[in-house]
């Protein structure tokens, strides 16, 4: 056999390996893409910015900060680049420092949302976490693909108020004729993980990001102003302590700074409320052993403060009226303080908290703080109006710098303007149940509103205040039954449990005995496809000038979904 032939027969069988290693790899991606993971694109900004579902990426011209502004295809003009808006975003506002984008910018490209990795039939093993951020079949229609993040459990009573998620656990299923407001509930509030409520903190104002002194003026921008013994340096970003007298950092900023608005939303709800769940965040840097800085949150009626001195001493405190005895103070120690060091007062679901470096140091758990958060901020809301917050930074006794300084406020979960439906959609709903059942005898009840797992469509939805939503956990032998309660991270512009009206025929509507079994507003378990954990394809970018060159990964945005 000549050289040539051997030649042949190698260059076939290595021709022949490389087809079967193709195929084995297309096998296994089928494989684990149905059993075990699962790509899934985010098409809408109802979890942003925590994802970003299709939008521009924008800088404001006035403070250089970048976010991103929701958009869709059906705003991209005609006739036109099917992926470049001829003019900038309507109504868009810088959400830091409320300038607001300029209608004669420059073309923007529309960038896609996310992409991120879904562990399929995670649930299966283990049981479903509050604040994990989950992909489901919508209930309103199974053939899409919905994401959220979950809130309710199954076995759970739940309450949104004043932007604050409250459960409770329910009775027995066969307690149900009893109405939830003649029930004694021990209502908690859901607080979030750590991990988690970093990745939710939403920018009030960015002190590295300063607006121009022209807009800045024109008190539509926050800004710091330095009292007493305070110098500021480089454009204003850095204070500078002199001592030894009093010096206080005072943040002015407007009302609307704080009320629950969205950078990434364009056409903005004129909303009331006040955020009062806030993060203060700095470095402080002491020049002398005897430098102390004090951060002063005043919120939701109450005065915090977190002292931390360089010698290692730190504590929190909080006077207010609402409190039983009007005040209480924790004291620790840490190690003394050399470098620069972050320096955190977060008040949150209830919970005032210091960190230093990344660390709860000390928190207000245990102190003498509403003794029940439930109905004080019932109490409170009927009352009076919540206030607009006021935040300081003060320094004593030795010189230091503070710079970074930023302001954040958490997620805060509105009546938004989805969950406002007219009655007929009751209506609609029952027509379509009919519709879809309208062979089947065992089905004899048409919706009851007298059933306690049903809400007439009026007003807010289910879950908000004054109408809280019971979510049955069934036995072993229908657990597939389990009911849920989700919500996007972009509170006024999700179509979440709160807001839906309508439910899929393939769902399972009634039982064996014609009763009425989905519960509007709930994702029952066998809806559930798993829980998104990674984001491996950011919303990406162009080269500038080379719009048209396939789309590349935002690789320094890839990240672990919390």
């Amino acid at each position: 056999m000549s050289k040539t032939d051997d030649t042949k027969r190698n260059d076939l069988a290595a021709y022949r390996d490389t087809a079967q290693s193709i195929w084995v790899s297309i096998i296994l991606a089928f494989v684990l893409r149905a059993f075990v993971v699962e790509a899934f694109v985010i098409p809408t900004g109802s979890m942003a910015p925590t994802l970003l579902g299709e939008h521009w990426s924008l800088t404001c011209p006035t403070c250089g900060y970048q976010f991103a502004f929701g958009g869709a295809r059906e705003v991209v003009l005609a006739g036109s680049d099917p992926r470049l808006q001829q003019t900038p975003p309507v109504n868009s506002r810088c959400p830091n420092c409320r300038y607001p984008y300029p209608a004669d910018a420059q073309r923007k490209y529309l960038d896609n949302g996310d992409r991120v990795l879904v562990l399929k039939y995670l649930y299966e093993f283990a049981e479903p976490q509050p604040w994990d951020v989950v992909v489901f079949k919508n209930p309103q229609d199974n053939r899409q693909n919905y994401i959220k993040r979950l809130i309710g459990l199954p076995g759970e009573i739940i309450e949104i108020v004043h932007g604050d998620v409250f459960v409770a656990k329910a009775p027995p299923l066969d307690q149900a004729s009893t109405p939830i407001s003649e029930m004694n509930l021990d209502w908690r509030i859901r607080r979030k993980p750590h991990r988690v409520q970093q990745e939710m903190w939403q920018v009030v104002f960015d002190n590295d990001y300063q607006p121009s002194a022209t807009w800045a003026a024109a008190a539509q921008s926050p800004t710091w102003k330095p009292l007493g013994e305070w110098t500021t340096t480089n454009f204003e970003r850095e204070f500078h302590y002199r001592g030894p007298d009093s010096g206080t950092l005072e943040f002015n900023a407007p009302a609307e700074a704080f009320r629950p608005e969205y950078g990434y939303n364009s056409d903005q709800l004129v909303l009331d409320d006040v955020v009062g769940d806030l993060r203060l965040a700095c470095v402080f840097e002491p020049r002398e052993k005897s430098s102390q800085v004090t951060l002063q949150m005043a919120t939701m009626g109450f005065d915090f403060r977190a002292m931390v001195d360089a010698s290692g001493k730190v504590s929190l405190s909080c006077v207010s009226q609402e409190l039983p005895d009007g005040q209480w103070q924790v004291d620790g120690t840490i190690a003394p303080l050399g470098g620069q060091h972050s320096i955190e007062l977060t008040y949150v679901d209830f919970l005032a908290t210091l960190w230093i470096d990344g660390e709860a140091v000390l928190t207000s758990e245990g102190a003498n703080s509403p003794p029940n958060p439930y109905e004080w901020i019932k109490r409170r809301l009927k009352e009076s109006s919540i206030p607009t917050p006021k935040l300081s930074i003060l320094a004593a006794n030795g010189q230091c710098v503070v710079k970074h300084v930023q302001v954040c406020r958490d997620v805060f979960y509105t009546t938004h303007k989805l969950s406002f439906q007219s009655p007929s959609a009751l209506d609609r709903y029952a027509r379509a149940i009919d519709a879809a059942h309208s062979n089947d005898p065992a089905r004899t009840r048409r919706l009851d509103e007298n059933n306690p797992f049903f809400r007439p469509v009026q007003g807010s939805g289910w879950g908000n205040m004054g109408k809280p939503i019971w979510l049955r956990k069934y036995d072993r032998s229908r657990a597939e039954l389990d009911e849920f309660f989700v919500l996007g991270d972009n509170s006024p512009q999700s179509l979440d449990s709160r807001g839906w009206v309508q439910a899929s025929p393939t769902l399972r509507l009634y039982d064996a005995n014609g009763d009425f079994l989905y519960q509007l507003g709930t994702v029952p378990r066998y809806n559930m496809i798993g829980r998104a954990f990674f984001v491996y394809w950011p919303a990406g970018f162009r080269i500038p000038g080379v719009p048209r060159l396939p789309l590349v990964p935002n690789v320094g945005k890839m990240r672990l979904i919390r």
